[in-house]
């Protein structure tokens, strides 16, 4: 895996981003001015590689907002990964440069950035920073590299940590999703069937004809919602989504939609309708989806499968309903322009 080095992260790194997982306590040196409302102390024993101009270097970081009679904490590497920077004056800025340009590997450093002096430099900043307030930003210094080659080697290490985790995490979550779910429709009297990778699916009507398989395309109407607070986030069946047509779900590929449905639907056939229960690592996972699905949330899709045809018939269907929608925007786009010059036409007179 090859490191890549993109000079606007870090400048936004460097300035926004944060800090090492640093144990501050005992460390009673005061902080040194730097400039531009930067204030910052080096916890260092003064034996590690010092960090030249043009090194990478590995670091632990966490970023703390103190104000308000409360401590939030921002971002941490502990619950994400590790960062791979390079020391370069164009990118860190003079400030940043001056603090880096002093440590060595194995040494921490705590900045001091007051709020004020972002306000003052019109900085976007979270509604909850108010005047008087500091942000903390905290680093460790893993590791000090002299070539790129190291650096892409130490990389690739991080990146192999972070997948293992996730694994872990994936598998711990899958239980607690697993465990859930079970539990809720229990307590609701619900008889579910689990499909192979572990979605739930309530079989309301299974549909007649042959069981599909991936030879098959499903036009399928649905409403999702959340598990959470059984609120819709998206329908073809309810106008107000503005989305009538069925979906096409080609079982031979999973393009554009969520594993749960690969999962759950091939349960019913034509004409068939269910609820499918599904957990968050088939659904969205750690990213959720444009604010109406939350990270890590587990999903409920009220299906009907209408229709069972094949990948040729499809195709064609899909390639008609593709004409009729570009038709009819054209007609809208036609509509709009007369009216435009009917519009220009009446000023005129």
């Amino acid at each position: 895996m090859n490191f890549k080095y993109k000079t606007t992260m870090m400048k936004q790194f460097f300035y926004l981003a944060a800090t090492a997982m640093v144990v501050m306590t005992g460390c009673k040196a005061p902080f040194k001015k730097a400039g531009e409302g930067v204030e910052y102390k080096i916890i260092s024993d003064g034996k590690g590689k010092q960090l030249k101009a043009g090194n990478f270097f590995e670091l632990a970081v966490e970023q703390k907002y103190k104000g308000n009679n409360k401590d939030t904490v921002l971002y941490s590497s502990r619950n994400e990964i590790n960062q791979i920077a390079q020391l370069d004056s164009s990118q860190t800025g003079p400030v940043f440069y001056k603090i880096f340009s002093q440590v060595r590997a194995g040494d921490s450093i705590i900045i001091k950035q007051a709020v004020d002096s972002l306000i003052k430099r019109n900085a976007q900043l979270p509604p909850f920073m108010k005047k008087g307030g500091n942000i903390f930003l905290s680093y460790k210094i893993i590791n000090v590299f002299d070539t790129k080659e190291a650096a892409d080697s130490a990389y690739g290490k991080i990146m192999a940590q972070k997948a293992q985790k996730d694994s872990v995490k994936g598998l711990e979550l899958a239980k607690k999703d697993d465990k859930t779910i079970a539990d809720y429709l229990k307590s609701k009297n619900i008889q579910a069937v689990k499909a192979p990778k572990g979605t739930y699916v309530q079989v309301l009507n299974p549909g007649e004809g042959d069981a599909v398989d991936t030879s098959k395309v499903l036009k399928v109407f649905y409403t999702g919602k959340n598990f959470e607070d059984g609120k819709s986030f998206d329908s073809n069946v309810d106008p107000a989504f503005g989305h009538t047509d069925p979906i096409f779900v080609h079982l031979n590929r999973q393009s554009g939609l969520i594993t749960g449905w690969f999962d759950g639907l091939p349960l019913l056939k034509k004409g068939g309708k269910g609820i499918l229960y599904i957990p968050s690592g088939l659904a969205y996972g750690p990213r959720g989806r444009s604010g109406s699905i939350k990270p890590d949330a587990i999903l409920i899709f009220e299906v009907e499968v209408a229709d069972v045809v094949t990948e040729a018939q499809a195709k064609t269907e899909e390639e008609a309903a593709m004409k009729k929608q570009e038709a009819d925007q054209k007609r809208m786009i036609d509509s709009m322009s007369k009216a435009q010059k009917l519009r220009d036409t009446t000023v005129k007179k």
